[in-house]
Parts: C-alpha cells; sequence; structure tokens
C-alpha cells in the first residue's frame, strides 16, 4: 500500500493524467516488477553485501577526508601524507567493490 501511494505521487508530479489512470498505470507497474521478482528469484542477502559494501567504504574512508578537506576547522589535518593515503585507500576500495559488481 505504501509503495502504491509514493509510486503514485511521484508519477503525478511528472506526468498530467488524471488519478484514476494514474492509479492503475501504478498497480501493473507495481505487478510486473513484483512477478520479475517472484520469477527471478534474487538473493535478498546477495544484494545487501553488493549494495552496503561500497556506501560502508564510503562512509569510513572517503566522507571523512572530505571532511577535512573541506572543513576549516579540520584544517589542521589537509597537508599530511596519512589523509591522502586513507583517501587514495579509500577510492582503491570503493573502485574495487564497483568493479566486483560489474
Amino acid at each position: 500500500m505504501g509503495a502504491r501511494e509514493s509510486l503514485n505521487g511521484m508519477m503525478q508530479k511528472q506526468v498530467s493524467l488524471s488519478p484514476r489512470a494514474i492509479d492503475k498505470l501504478g498497480i501493473a507497474f507495481l505487478f510486473f516488477a513484483i512477478w520479475f521478482a517472484a520469477v527471478m528469484n534474487p538473493s535478498i542477502l546477495g544484494m545487501m553485501e553488493a549494495l552496503s559494501g561500497p556506501v560502508i567504504a564510503m562512509i569510513l574512508f572517503l566522507m571523512p577526508m572530505i571532511a577535512v578537506l573541506k572543513v576549516d576547522a579540520l584544517k589542521a589535518y589537509r597537508g599530511h601524507a596519512s589523509t591522502y593515503f586513507v583517501l587514495v585507500m579509500g577510492v582503491l576500495a570503493v573502485s574495487a567493490i564497483v568493479f566486483g559488481l560489474l
């Protein structure tokens, strides 16, 4: 019910159709999306692992180093070799995970 309402809301903002037509399109789209997922039977744990790995790597490696480069309060750490080392290792970790997904 929540997915249907969300999809209908997004469609109302993008297309100029009647609410009844949008509801019917939303139901059809959700039916085929759920049917496709049931037929394909994907591994949920594998999908969670594949999607959460890059996000965790970005949070642990890249976000702190971007903060060091952007936030004035962390200006004292900008020129250190360790900052650039962590940044390079983070980019390597994320790129290895993304390359593994392809």
